[in-house]
């Protein structure tokens, strides 16, 4: 979503604001949840924001996907599984009185009652994060029906990283494509050089380990700006919360909401709009500390993962190259890539001191569930005798206008910048580990 738009729906949602601050009837609910959002919440797409340009043909897709929408992690559905006794609290404070939710809020709450899917299946994909699979590639296909409207053996690789959810997400992918039989080329013995992150050991060492990595989201937990949210939760609770129990309120609220139905959680009700950006800001802290530029690391596993971007389009200029390159991977990867091209870089580093609402690195909108980078490389007539080279970037289904011209680079930009990665190893990592 660009910022005109989004000036336009805070406008609207000011007009349409009801005296009754309710979350069941609230025109404007606040769906940004950092990167647990569904992909539908924050999706463009493709097939109205394609460059359209006379006298030239896609040749070659190459995209990069974080998996689609999953279930919780298995620590973190027990800790969902531990906050469901609130449920009772709420209904037992409303029915004393004692209470600020709204009457049709307690009432959906009262009625909701728990996925076993959701809670007895950690990190599994979902059956929303299948269709949103289905649905990219329905689109891209729409798009680009010429190219891919007939893939044989050796013009495409799909490619997931080790875990069922890449695996299932590859395969809704290609349901999406309207192809059956198509090969999955999996990852054998964990390691994989496009998800470098997952088995590098100095990484997972010094960072994905590493508690300190979070001293920012510490510090944050402390300011006035939390402490608020925390009051506020607690006083619709009726009964004190450590930080753990919000952020079981918080999956509670962000997992259970349908993206592509446009159902929202009940759970989301225990929460006000500032709440659920305060919130939000401490996923993109998270995000920015252990993934993004607050490591040094995110670059060169960018880079790496960048680089096969380059070697493809030139096979392809050779009439070597693949029609469509998929890869699915992680969230991780998704930051490591936009780090690699200094992208949605604030002037300064995100910290815990305060929250600052004008920040670039936004995880709802960067890699959320489902976030994708597609670059398509376009052949060009020139004249009868010359033909040229540009390549056209998508984030999330929307020209990504911070690289380039507005999203296009021709092939002499787009060689200066990605040639460097082409030298970018991972022989810093000392010794590999087993991925998650």
């Amino acid at each position: 979503m660009n910022y005109l738009k989004l000036l336009l729906v805070i406008y609207v949602c000011i007009e349409d604001a009801s005296s009754k601050d309710c979350y069941w009837n609230s025109n404007c609910k606040y769906t940004w949840f950092s990167s647990k959002t569904p992909y539908e919440n924050v999706r463009g797409d493709i097939r109205d924001s394609v460059v359209k340009t006379t006298n030239c043909e896609a040749i070659s897709i190459w995209s990069y996907l974080r998996h689609g929408k999953r279930n919780p992690g298995g620590r973190f559905a027990k800790q969902m599984k531990a906050v469901l006794e609130f449920k009772q609290y709420i209904l037992n404070n409303y029915e004393t009185g004692n209470h600020t939710m709204c009457a049709q809020d307690i009432e959906n709450l009262r009625k909701w009652q728990p996925s076993k899917s959701v809670m007895n299946e950690p990190n599994e994909l979902n059956d929303e994060g299948y269709l949103e699979m289905v649905g990219i590639a329905s689109r891209l296909r729409e798009t680009f029906p010429d190219l891919l409207s007939d893939l044989h053996e050796g013009e495409y690789l799909f490619h997931p990283a080790f875990g069922n959810r890449m695996l299932d997400s590859a395969k809704a992918f290609i349901e999406g494509l309207q192809y059956r039989g198509l090969t999955i080329e999996k990852v054998i013995n964990g390691y994989d050089d496009m998800a470098p992150h997952a088995t590098c050991g100095v990484y997972q060492r010094d960072v994905r380990l590493n508690p300190n990595v979070f001293d920012e989201v510490t510090k944050y937990e402390k300011t006035s700006d939390y402490l608020d949210t925390k009051y506020n939760i607690e006083s619709k609770l009726g009964d004190r919360t450590t930080n753990d129990d919000i952020v079981a309120l918080y999956d509670l609220c962000r997992y259970l909401w349908d993206g592509i139905n446009k159902i929202a959680s009940p759970w989301c009700a225990l929460f006000t709009t500032k709440d659920l950006e305060v919130l939000e800001y401490t996923g993109d802290l998270m995000h920015y500390y252990r993934n993004g530029y607050g490591t040094k690391y995110s670059k060169a596993f960018g880079e790496i993962i960048l680089a096969d971007m380059l070697r493809n389009f030139e096979s392809t200029k050779r009439h070597k190259g693949k029609k469509i390159i998929s890869y699915f991977a992680h969230a991780t990867s998704i930051d490591t890539i936009l780090v690699a091209l200094n992208l949605f870089k604030d002037a300064n580093h995100l910290t815990g001191a305060y929250r600052n609402s004008d920040r670039k690195w936004r995880t709802t909108k960067l890699s959320t569930f489902g976030a994708n980078l597609i670059a398509v490389l376009n052949k060009c007539k020139v004249t009868n005798d010359v033909q040229d080279y540009h390549v056209a970037f998508y984030l999330n289904e929307e020209p990504l206008l911070e690289l380039c011209n507005q999203g296009v680079c021709s092939w002499q930009e787009f060689e200066y910048k990605f040639e460097p990665f082409l030298n970018t190893t991972s022989d810093f990592c000392e010794f590999r580990t087993q991925p998650n």
